[in-house]
């Protein structure tokens, strides 16, 4: 573990930038498209079987037939976690095994019909949600990420066939989730190397919850729409690797906080450090100027799709502005402002 402690520190400048910098904005925005997008291909194109996971292997094979080994030194993983993957998929039936051209005794994966018709939905929908983005932060600052985001992409090598033209018409869905994947394997790298070697990828839905006040189980499986086993399964790992310790909640005697251990707290100075080697990484690529706009724009985006869970501040007080304009967003304009009445006249609700 590095030496930097919370003792020597300023703790306060250290939770901000913990809490607020572009992997974490890039992540909820790609996030909330994946949900999104899921969500639709579900619902109204009639898509079952799917699974988040799907969504690499779908656009890879959308740009052309690869054999499992190719797909898995693409993706950085072991040809057994790929041959796996591509199980549960072609069970699914959104691909299919074909003799290699250049090959006969080998396969080749290829899109079904029905895995072809999955990728020209998830392109209109993704394409929908890129207009949706575009509205919220101006259609030249959407076009621009959208280029940056390419470059970083291309660069890193993270095998998406960027098509031969302007970079700015590339879909952000198409970019996010591989700059996603690799982000969060850097991010776990960087920290790794700073002595915290036994992280794990899984250990980010509760870690990054977690603020200065602590963190509840049951607002962080709201969050990432799982149960709270799941998540109390992670913090008791956290709890034997020192890294977070449980709390009487001092809002609900019943229920715990999680809070973090003085080495916790180090991780935490750690992860800011590893975010800064990150940035100076893609800023290599585009430049710090450009690299500096680019996170402009995600922070705008995170902001405006209402992705920031922090209604609380440190203080445990409510931030008014926050939570109003996520009320507004749920109520439409018609029932925030029947709730107004109600709250400024309260005798008029009725049980």
């Amino acid at each position: 573990m590095s030496e930097t402690s919370p003792t020597t520190v300023d703790t306060g400048t250290i939770w901000n930038r913990y809490r607020h910098n572009f992997p974490r904005h890039l992540l909820g925005v790609s996030r909330y498209l994946q949900q999104n997008a899921m969500t639709t291909l579900q619902d109204e194109c009639g898509h079952r079987g799917l699974r988040l996971s799907f969504a690499p292997y779908i656009t890879l094979l959308t740009a052309g037939d690869k054999r499992v080994s190719e797909l898995a030194d693409i993706l950085g993983i072991s040809r057994q976690a790929c041959n796996q993957a591509v199980k549960q998929i072609e069970s699914a039936g959104y691909i299919t095994r074909t003799a290699d051209p250049e090959d006969g005794r080998a396969k080749q994966l290829t899109l079904s019909a029905r895995g072809a018709e999955l990728s020209s939905d998830g392109q209109r929908i993704t394409g929908q949600l890129d207009r949706q983005f575009a509205e919220l932060v101006g259609a030249q600052r959407f076009a621009d990420t959208c280029e940056l985001l390419a470059r970083i992409t291309t660069a890193l090598s993270l095998g998406l066939a960027i098509p031969r033209q302007p970079l700015s018409n590339i879909q952000m869905g198409a970019l996010l989730p591989r700059l996603s994947d690799y982000i969060m394997h850097r991010l776990m790298e960087l920290n790794r190397e700073k002595g915290h070697a036994r992280l794990k990828l899984s250990f980010g839905q509760v870690l990054t919850a977690i603020g200065p006040g602590g963190g509840r189980i049951q607002q962080m499986a709201a969050m990432h729409d799982v149960s709270k086993q799941a998540i109390s399964a992670i913090a008791t790992e956290l709890e034997e690797l020192d890294y977070l310790q449980r709390q009487t909640d001092p809002l609900d005697a019943r229920q715990v906080v999680l809070q973090f251990t003085a080495r916790g707290q180090a991780l935490i100075a750690d992860s800011v450090a590893s975010v800064d080697q990150l940035s100076e990484e893609f800023a290599a690529i585009v430049g710090k100027a450009a690299l500096k706009r680019m996170t402009a724009t995600l922070y705008d985006l995170y902001r405006g799709l209402h992705l920031e869970q922090d209604i609380f501040e440190h203080t445990g007080t409510v931030d008014i502005r926050l939570l109003a304009r996520q009320l507004r967003q749920q109520l439409g304009d018609q029932g925030s402002q029947a709730l107004a009445r109600l709250l400024l006249n309260p005798s008029r609700v009725t049980r």
